[in-house]
This record gives structure tokens, C-alpha cells and sequence, in this order.
């Protein structure tokens, strides 16, 4: 049986591959763990083939029971090393952007998925937060808000590609107009 963490991280992988596919979108995963954990490579038709679009975008995926649901964010304790690295990354010019994803997970383990003959039912959301600041002197955690908003979806993933496919993001300070259109 598989210890628990790696259940989360499991059906997290899988609750974004969903997305992903929804969304006509391949994952590259490395096959070494050097800060992200994986890609999403958008795809485009040239003469008449499919090939990768040229314009990817990073993610860090965590899962977790024990983030906090309030009526605007999703609040989490993010550990301080993963914040540094991706505020430090943000800060360097023409870095492929990475993304942090966050899988909310139900307490209750049995919750966490539902199989019928109607189908599979993943339980929670997940979020995205494109983070910025500056590094933390904290020596465990940086707590962190994701606004409810920014919920990972087909539609969602498609539009941060094409507003880094139009040079438009992550330039501006606040995409979520963009992203609700």
C-alpha cells in the first residue's frame, strides 16, 4: 500500500493530466527533480503535424489535507525553501514561468475520489499562484493566500498559454481580468 503522500501526490498528477488533456495541452515530467515537477507544453498543428508550441509553462505540484478554505483564498504553508526558489526564479528575466499548483484535498482519505459507473469524481480543486516578493527568512514555512478564483481548469491553463503565447504574462502585475475573458 502506498504511504498517503504519495496517494496525494498520485491523484494530483492525475487531477491536472485531466485538465491538461481538457484542455489539448501535453505534461512533460524531468526525470530528475530540480524544482519543478513538471511542464504543460501547449500543442500546435504545423503543416499538418502536431508539434510542441514553443511557449511552455513550469509548475510546482503539492497536494494537501491541511490547507485552509476561507471565502476569498485558499491559505497554505508553503515550505520556505519551495517559496524562495520560486520568487528568486520569477526574478530572473526570461525564465520560462512556473506556476505553484496546489491540490486541496478532503481530511477524510475515503473522500478523496468517488468511482461509478457514471464515472470518477476527484474530489477539491486545484489552484494556481504565480508568486512574487522576495525571499524569506523564515526558517520553515511562508504562509501564502491563492486567491478561490484562480482554480486550475481547461479554460484557465488555456488562457495563461495564450497570455504567454502573446507576450502578455507574466509582464503584468495582475492577469485575472484576462484570465475571467
Amino acid at each position: 500500500m502506498l504511504p498517503k503522500q504519495h496517494t496525494e501526490e498520485e491523484i494530483s498528477r492525475v487531477h491536472i493530466q485531466v485538465i491538461a488533456a481538457q484542455a489539448g495541452v501535453n505534461i512533460d515530467y524531468p526525470n530528475r527533480d530540480y524544482g519543478i515537477d513538471g511542464t504543460f507544453q501547449p500543442i500546435a498543428v504545423l503543416d499538418k503535424r502536431y508539434v510542441a508550441a514553443g511557449y511552455p509553462l513550469d509548475f510546482l505540484l503539492k497536494a494537501s489535507t491541511q490547507s485552509n478554505a476561507r471565502s476569498e483564498v485558499i491559505v497554505y504553508d508553503l515550505e520556505v525553501k519551495t517559496y524562495n526558489d520560486l520568487v528568486q526564479r520569477r526574478l530572473r528575466t526570461g525564465a520560462t514561468p512556473c506556476i505553484l499548483v496546489l491540490k486541496v484535498l478532503p481530511l477524510d482519505q475515503h473522500q478523496w475520489l468517488e468511482t461509478s459507473e457514471e464515472g470518477l469524481l476527484i474530489r477539491c480543486a486545484c489552484y494556481w499562484e504565480y508568486l512574487e516578493g522576495k525571499p524569506s527568512a523564515n526558517l520553515k514555512t511562508v504562509r501564502i493566500a491563492i486567491p478561490r478564483t484562480q482554480q486550475l481548469t481547461p479554460a484557465s491553463l488555456s488562457n495563461l498559454l495564450n497570455l504567454i503565447e502573446k507576450g502578455e504574462w507574466p509582464c503584468q502585475n495582475s492577469i485575472q481580468k484576462d484570465l475571467d475573458n
